[in-house]
């Protein structure tokens, strides 16, 4: 099966002609000496391989030659990316700004509703204040302490002096912060104790009737513990399937075709995908989802870094093939596009007992690929393009007939016509006035679908004066070509690396 961005072989067959037609135009000046003379002139002699005419995609579809010399087609969606922000974010925005702080000794719950149980947090920004109101009358020695909370050994701990009572409505609020970049905050059975101890002027140690822990700015680099059921939203991607761009009819059967999910991940706890969507959008515009127990059931599991492997990034692949999805069903129905959504929950079993971390460089990539190996069949495969020409200045000719030698060495049948139409796009004429023509037959393969052979074809097409009259005001030329593998499309073939075909084409004009 020969296959391109708009199929081989009948961009094998649009660019010769188009190079013909460019080479007739290159003699429009030549002038005819003598009435009734002939004169033979060789268009072009053109060359190709399975790996000239499937080269040229843009840099998310490549080809790629697998160990049998089977060349597939890949096509590759957007690196999709998901960091850790999300999380911290909330898991940050979850601190309240102003904490009260009930009693000297105060136990500080760490975890939340969603099961986020916090064994080590690392403070990347964020600073520490408190605020009082106290009706005591003269000076107050302040010092308050988070004391799960330590840098270099030693407790985070915020200290000030201030006149008593405060001289709006007895409330205070410190002058002076503690910068929390870079503090470790080990958390013992889900809380934090925080202290604080107010002494008077005569040093004794009292209790004031409000004490406000204020936090601002609080974002961490680290977080381990259980980390809770999170859902790190994704955004849907499209993958553009150029091969069946220029289909009009017929069939094509991929044989053993698979989309690739590929992930890397540095996210240290269990993630599972959850697909949202995973469709394939039809030549005839259908909307096909992929069927799979890995979409509808059990999603696909990430690999992670465990806690002794904190900064690796770990990767994996996951393919949907003929045994767990109905690919076959969905590529054999001639995909233009592959719409997905691809979102990632985190602790998917809500394991409680689940612990992990996240650092705020964690990440992980989502890319999917479509892989189309050309082998299998085709039968009556139709594809068609058009090109602009211009024959007016060719007012001397009275006959003009052209000979093309076709040698192919592909498995691959080529059913072609050619219509000249004016501007309006009305038909004029066609290549060949006796309908689609089998210009070169399908090389003969072996059991293993391998061509063993190559075939020739030779065609003369003549246009009599009053037939390249009408062609005068052709201004496009539409090239139609049906393709069947070898058997009529019975067999499957394999499209190897180094298989070709070459036509030459010559021109003989009358005047």
């Amino acid at each position: 099966m020969i296959l391109r961005k708009q199929i081989g072989c009948i961009g094998i067959l649009a660019v010769l002609l188009f190079s013909a037609c460019q080479k007739i135009d290159d003699l429009s000046n030549a002038e005819l000496k003598s009435k009734g003379a002939e004169f033979a002139i060789p268009l072009f002699s053109a060359s190709t391989t399975i790996e000239d005419l499937i080269e040229g995609f843009d840099e998310n579809t490549f080809i790629e030659i697998d160990g049998e010399g089977v060349v597939h087609l890949r096509y590759k969606g957007d690196v999709l990316t998901q960091t850790a922000n999300e999380f911290l974010q909330a898991a940050s925005d979850s601190i309240p700004p102003a904490i009260t702080l009930t009693d000297t000794l105060f136990a500080l719950p760490f975890s939340s509703p969603q099961q986020l149980k916090v064994d080590k947090a690392i403070y990347k920004t964020g600073t520490v204040r408190f605020g009082v109101k106290s009706d005591y009358v003269g000076t107050i020695d302040f010092k308050l302490s988070i004391l799960h909370a330590q840098k270099d050994g030693q407790v985070a701990t915020l200290e000030e002096s201030f006149s008593s009572p405060p001289p709006v409505q007895g409330y205070y609020a410190s002058q002076g912060f503690l910068d929390m970049s870079g503090y470790e905050l080990l958390p013992q059975n889900d809380t934090v104790l925080i202290r604080y101890e107010a002494y008077t002027d005569a040093g004794d140690r009292i209790e004031l009737p409000q004490v406000f822990l204020i936090s601002e700015d609080v974002y961490f680099s680290y977080i381990e513990g259980v980390l809770g059921n999170f859902t790190h939203n994704g955004r849907a991607d499209t993958i553009f399937i150029d091969f069946f761009e220029n289909w009009i009819q017929g069939e094509v059967f991929f044989e053993n075709p698979d989309i690739f999910i590929h992930v890397q991940n540095s996210f240290g706890v269990p993630t599972r995908s959850d697909i949202k969507v995973f469709d394939i959008i039809t030549a005839d515009d259908q909307r096909l989802p992929l069927e799979s127990t890995f979409i509808t059931d059990t999603g696909i599991d990430f690999v992670y870094p465990s806690l002794n492997e904190v900064g690796q990034v770990k990767e994996m692949t996951f393919a949907f093939d003929e045994n767990n999805s109905n690919i076959e069903d969905v590529l054999g129905s001639k995909p233009v596009a592959l719409e997905y959504d691809v979102d990632a929950l985190m602790n998917p079993d809500n394991n409680s007992t689940e612990r992990g971390f996240i650092t705020d460089s964690s990440y992980y990539n989502i890319q999917v690929e479509v892989d189309l190996p050309l082998r299998g069949q085709a039968s009556g495969f139709t594809m068609r393009d058009t090109f602009s020409v211009d024959f007016s200045s060719y007012d001397e000719v009275t006959e003009a007939e052209f000979k093309m030698v076709a040698d192919n060495g592909m498995p691959l049948e080529i059913i072609a016509q050619a219509w000249f139409l004016d501007a309006q796009g009305q038909v004029l004429d066609s290549l060949f006035a006796e309908g689609p023509k089998a210009v070169v037959e399908a090389a003969p393969v072996d059991a293993s679908g391998i061509a063993t052979q190559t075939t020739q074809a030779t065609h003369f097409i003549t246009f009599n004066q009053q037939r390249f009259d009408k062609l005068r005001a052709t201004s496009k030329v539409a090239l139609s070509g049906a393709f069947s593998t070898t058997g009529n499309g019975t067999q499957t073939v394999k499209a190897i690396a180094g298989q070709g075909a070459e036509i030459r084409m010559g021109m003989k004009l009358k005047e």
